[in-house]
């Protein structure tokens, strides 16, 4: 854990995927799944991602 290649796997990590979950959940307000079953929280999941990608590809063409 304590090496150089760990360490720069986790930086790499929180700014690749973990901002996606921290947006999700901090501006987005999604704390939990409504639904119940892989298929379904699947769907659910991938609706949220589909809305996340929207408004980064608005907030890009706006600038």
């Amino acid at each position: 854990l304590s090496s150089e290649e760990y360490k720069t796997l986790m930086k790499k990590r929180s700014t690749e995927c973990e901002t996606v979950f921290g947006q999700t959940k901090g501006n987005l307000g999604f704390r939990r799944f409504h639904l119940r079953g892989k298929e379904k929280v699947g769907t659910e999941w991938g609706l949220l991602m589909l809305g996340y990608d929207f408004r980064q590809l608005i907030r890009l063409m706006n600038t």
